[in-house]
């Protein structure tokens, strides 16, 4: 289901959410949204669970790391995490009702709904059908949507390229770290010749943004698309 919703109606949707939890500092807000659009991954579409708990996974150590920095390292904390283990129970109760406490969820649950709304949308939307959606339904010009739709299929080669010049380096008895200056500098001329040819290839096919052009299949905007879009942004305007 989520696979089928309108990529376009489906980024709006999700912005809109996230302005709405930019606005409100409520920790039972975020965790609300976070569950919701995890369970609505689970049930309403074809993502593995594995899959979205591997994405998550990254998420929870940054929402960590927010945590500890908001309890243990605000202006107005006097307790350092190097003496957590150190203080009296009277203590911990104190800092556990403390604002630093309130900071903490705050922030790292805020996170947290961020990355499930990112998710959600990464893992459930097709790249070549967002564009399609972006060119018919808000009127991106083809210019643009061919242009990032070459440079999407461009990847794939840019990553064999990169494995490529590797191996010739450690073939030369040279270090075939990903990351060294002379190796990006390799991948990234082909790349940039590869990119040349597929802009003479247009042309000589005769593609002019400013033309009448048939599409094969033009992404539909259907009333569903919009109810799914109404409720998601009302539950979560209505929670906030």
């Amino acid at each position: 289901m989520l696979e089928k919703w309108n990529p376009s109606v489906k980024m709006i949707t999700v912005f809109l959410c996230v302005f709405i939890l930019t606005v409100r500092n409520n920790t039972k807000l975020n965790i609300i949204v976070f569950i919701s659009f995890v369970i609505g991954m689970l049930l309403f579409s074809d993502v593995k669970p594995g899959k979205i708990f591997a994405f998550l996974l990254p998420a929870f150590i940054a929402a960590f790391g927010l945590f500890i920095m908001g309890m243990f390292y605000s202006r107005n904390s006097d307790i350092s995490i190097k003496t957590i283990f150190d203080i009296s129970k009277e203590q911990l109760e104190v800092l556990a009702t403390s604002g630093n406490m309130v900071t903490a969820l705050q922030l790292a649950t805020r996170l947290l709904a961020y990355a499930g709304m990112g998710i959600l949308f990464s893992l459930t939307t097709d790249g070549e059908y967002f564009v399609r959606s972006l060119m018919h339904q808000l009127r991106l010009p083809p210019k643009f949507a061919y242009g990032i739709l070459a440079a999407f299929y461009l990847l794939p080669m840019m990553r064999n390229e990169l494995r490529t010049v590797q191996t010739a380096f450690r073939v030369r008895n040279m270090s075939g770290f990903s990351l060294r200056p002379k190796i990006l500098f390799t991948m990234l001329v082909n790349s940039v010749r590869w990119s040349e040819s597929v802009a003479m290839a247009m042309e000589s096919k005769g593609f002019s943004g400013e033309a009448e052009r048939t599409y094969h299949d033009i992404p539909k905007l259907h009333v569903r698309d919009l109810a799914l879009a109404v409720v998601s942004v009302g539950v979560v305007a209505f929670v906030a």
